[in-house]
């Protein structure tokens, strides 16, 4: 059994809340974004502007409390060295001049040494591949970041953490790429977990980003110019928008093609886990709501119980929201091998139906993306179910005129 499921229930509703619980309003945020976009002298978010760090939600708190843009961070819940490595154009496309890796917790698996060798296995082939894409960066591993030895999984998870690190120091060496090791700041700090023990308080993170300032000597390294958020054309679009859904519609936070306030969906989300965030998605007041579920329901659930929940859960929203547009979009299909991986997946069409004469009864919108796909040559990602980044940009395309 894989090490992750004997946490992941004490997890999950922690996790989801930190994930999901950005502040304040999209305006709010889009308004602290410009005004942050020319970094004070000397301040981090100068000294890191060139940088791009790269890996799960861990390293995606940097952007808490505007500690640094969301430009310069791609750090998702669940995300694994294979979540990076799909999307390695992404990073690359950034254009950083360093890059900080910073991952490990969600590829913990059993066997610990089948995993272990999995997890260098796959780091090197993203080591090779940044330095195939991008020639000039300077790469950094960050070791993995401990759990809270307080929690119930700390005894189990750490041990492992720590087998992890000495491979993936080995891995650096090897490759010739700069290890930096985190466990300093835990024996010099006190360092303040959240509730899931996983993840920190967010004052851990200008201590993180002071620690590396020194490990690197940053300040007198050559930098190029600050990494660039090219996605303001659609962060407009859908200001007034909220995406609900799964890990599917949880890379346009991820990937920066939205902003955060704007993504309320995160790794293995399902109906249930969507109908708890009604409250958090009418704090944020969106004109628009578009919803992709579906993925992970068929595996749990038959279709009758599938749509009675969705119905439950476009009442819930209309309940609070009675002036928002809602937009049902197709759960998108699944590649081959994933099929045979899964054979429920075969059901999507079905469940897809079901779908729209739903949206048909209580009168709102279903989106259908099969032209989507029937027209784009969309590329998958490893597990055939996610998808490339090249596939966001068309997805925000197709839906852009709804919100006109």
């Amino acid at each position: 059994m894989k090490m992750v499921q004997r946490w992941v229930s004490i997890l999950l509703s922690a996790a989801i809340l930190s994930t999901l619980g950005a502040c304040g309003s999209v305006d709010d945020k889009r308004q602290t974004q410009l005004a942050t976009t020319q970094a004070p002298s000397g301040s981090v978010q100068e000294l890191f502007g060139s940088s791009l760090f790269v890996g799960d939600s861990i390293i995606g708190g940097l952007t808490n409390d505007d500690l640094l843009p969301e430009a310069n961070v791609m750090g998702g819940l669940g995300a694994t060295v294979q979540t990076t490595l799909d999307n390695v154009e992404e990073i690359a496309g950034r254009k950083p001049s360093h890059v900080f890796l910073s991952m490990g917790q969600n590829d913990l698996r059993e066997p610990s040494e089948e995993a272990k060798k999995t997890f260098v296995q796959k780091y090197t082939r993203l080591v090779d591949r940044l330095r195939e894409l991008l020639p000039a960066a300077r790469v950094y591993v960050l070791s993995i970041t401990p759990v809270d030895a307080a929690s119930p999984f700390g005894a189990s998870m750490n041990p492992q953490i720590e087998e992890f690190n000495a491979a993936l120091q080995k891995m650096a060496k090897e490759k010739g790429v700069d290890y930096i090791d985190l466990a300093p700041i835990f024996r010099q700090h006190k360092i303040q977990y959240d509730e899931d023990g996983s993840h920190f308080k967010n004052a851990f993170y200008p201590i993180l980003l002071g620690y590396l300032k020194e490990q690197t000597d940053l300040d007198n390294q050559t930098r190029g110019p600050a990494v660039a958020d090219t996605n303001e054309a659609y962060k407009a679009t859908f200001r007034h928008s909220v995406f609900l859904g799964d890990s599917i519609l949880g890379a346009l936070s991820y990937l920066n093609k939205v902003d955060t306030a704007n993504v309320i969906a995160s790794s293995g989300a399902t109906l249930s886990l969507a109908l708890m965030n009604v409250e958090k998605l009418a704090s944020r007041a969106p004109e628009h709501v578009f919803i992709l579920l579906g993925s992970n329901d068929m595996r749990l659930s038959d279709k009758q119980e599938f749509v009675e929940r969705f119905r439950q859960l476009i009442g819930s929203i209309r309940n609070k929201l009675p002036k928002a547009n809602i937009h049902i979009l197709s759960i998108p299909p699944v590649t081959e091998e994933a099929l045979k991986q899964e054979p429920r997946y075969a059901n999507i069409p079905d469940f897809n139906q079901a779908l729209e004469q739903l949206a048909d009864e209580v009168k709102v919108d279903y989106v259908d993306l099969s032209p989507l796909f029937g027209a784009n040559n969309i590329r998958y990602a490893d597990n055939g179910v996610h998808f490339k980044p090249d596939f966001y940009p068309m997805l925000l395309d197709y839906l852009k005129g709804l919100v006109k």
